[in-house]
């Protein structure tokens, strides 16, 4: 038998040779040599495991080491980010890489204070909000107050000048009717500026012509410009399209402001209002607008100024020639809003595009929208309105319509008027005691019978704002007219109804 090295070298030295022939001998020796080979398997494994556990120590050594580095950088950053966000604030940090304490104490500390601040942000938004719907119906509030009795002043006006005064007195009333209309821009730049600030402004898509609309606004301008001896000139391209589709108030009203400026701003010479064709195909039309003058003049550095709110080149500006402050603000806003391009300098450009009209529109009439200032006899009308000086102005010009008409002083009287009599249409009058306008239609399209669904309610506001013109058309009424109304308008509107009836 093979023993273990170190034991056979016993043996040969220790044993003698007769030994290895007994049994019990032989067995011991066995046992020893099992032994023997059993540590030096031990030996083995526990170098193994030596050396295993040594490169893993190492692995593990390098790596913490590693990771150690990177949270001290990560610390390092973290520090400097904190002092960049807040470079004001006592950051009660050591200069030890591994101070995640005072960190995570300092992040706290910032988050709760966010959290304040968000909450204090979110009331001041309340605040806000509220000032602004405060803001809104105040204006809608004043918008009625003051337009009401405008309507009279205007209105009345209107009819004093149709009854052959004499020629002092025209004069007189000519002024009356220039400083009324006067105060109706005024307030009418005030309101449309609130509402181009709330995101409520809209525009309609009508057909209109671009030379009959240019040539009307000079003619409305002319008067003040003769007055000044200024000379107002068109140039409009004979290449422009009959009838364009856009909203011809709103591009009304950014000419008139720059129109009457340029008038308004001009000592002496010209005023020139240029529109020209700079781009068309069958389906669209870009056209150029200028108006050019030989005023006073803009200062090089005011330029971008005068496009400010309530802003004027100079502060004694309003003493000298009047004007809210509002009218480049809002001519800059709407262009915005509809897409143009401005110009720079004492002479103003923009550009629009517009869908080209299939109409074919002439001095002003649509072919298809022609009506003049005849006799509506045979009209029957109720006018629902508490004011009894708008009430008589009313009842005039009815009477020069040859217009036949009943008055309800509230809603509930209105709405008994409407069961007991046949009316081609309402004039409504949107605030009223007892039940307001808007009741007194909810309750007229309740009645039973497709006459009172189908009855034409025409709303009389004296309100401009936009959220009083769609609660008319949710209730049900189907036209407004805002106070102070222009006779023409409410004419063709009165004539329009009753010819479907």
């Amino acid at each position: 038998m093979d023993y273990h090295f170190l034991l056979s070298k016993q043996i040969k030295k220790l044993l003698p040779e007769h030994y290895l022939e007994d049994d019990t001998i032989i067995r011991f020796l066995n046992s020893v040599n099992s032994s023997f080979n059993n540590f030096d398997k031990a030996q083995k494994l526990a170098d193994h495991a030596f050396n295993v556990s040594e490169r893993e120590y190492q692995q593990v050594t390098t790596y913490l080491s590693e990771q150690n580095e990177i949270k001290q950088r990560s610390i390092s950053q973290l520090k400097e980010a904190i002092k960049s966000l807040d470079p004001d604030s006592e950051l009660k940090i050591y200069d030890s890489d591994d101070d995640l304490i005072h960190i995570i104490s300092f992040l706290q500390e910032r988050i709760e204070k966010a959290k304040e601040l968000e909450v204090e942000l979110i009331q001041s938004k309340d605040i806000a909000e509220k000032a602004a719907m405060a803001k809104s119906q105040f204006l809608s509030v004043m918008s009625h107050e003051i337009r009401t009795p405008m309507n009279a002043v205007i209105g009345f006006t209107h009819l004093l000048i149709h009854q052959d005064p004499k020629p002092e007195q025209m004069e007189f009333l000519n002024f009356l009717k220039f400083s009324a209309e006067n105060l109706l821009v005024l307030i009418n730049d005030i309101l449309d500026f609130n509402k181009i600030e709330a995101g409520k402004i809209e525009f309609e898509t009508v057909d209109f012509s671009v030379k009959d609309l240019i040539s009307n606004i000079r003619l409305a301008l002319l008067q003040k410009a003769n007055e000044k001896n200024i000379k107002i000139k068109l140039m409009l391209d004979q290449d422009l399209p009959n009838a364009v589709l856009g909203d011809p108030v709103r591009l009304g009203q950014i000419l008139t402001n720059l129109i009457s400026n340029a008038v308004k701003f001009t000592p002496s010479g010209k005023v020139t209002i240029t529109a020209t064709l700079s781009r068309g195909d069958k389906e669209y039309s870009t056209i150029d607008f200028e108006v050019a003058d030989t005023g006073i003049g803009i200062q090089p550095d005011k330029l971008d100024y005068i496009f400010d709110s309530f802003s004027q080149a100079s502060s004694d500006t309003t003493r000298k020639f009047g004007g809210s402050g509002l009218g480049l603000t809002i001519t800059k806003r709407l262009l915005q809003l509809l897409g143009s391009e401005f110009g720079k300098g004492s002479v103003f450009t923009f550009s629009l595009t517009f869908k080209n009209s299939s109409k074919h529109i002439n001095n002003g009439i649509s072919n298809d929208e022609f009506y003049s200032l005849q006799s509506l006899k045979g009209t029957k009308l109720l006018i629902a309105e508490d004011n009894q000086i708008n009430v008589i102005l009313a009842k005039e010009f009815m009477k020069q319509w040859d217009v036949e008409c009943d008055v309800a002083e509230n809603g509930e009287i209105a709405l008994m008027l409407v069961k007991t009599n046949n009316y081609d249409m309402v004039l409504m009058d949107l605030q009223m005691p007892e039940m307001d306008g808007y009741q007194t239609t909810t309750a007229i399209r309740n009645l039973p019978g497709n006459k009172y669904r189908d009855l034409p309610i025409i709303a009389l506001t004296a309100s401009a704002m936009l959220d009083i013109q769609d609660k008319a058309f949710t209730v049900g009424m189907n036209d407004y007219v805002s106070k102070p109304f222009n006779p023409n308008e409410l004419h063709r509107k009165i004539a329009a109804y009753a010819s479907k009836n």
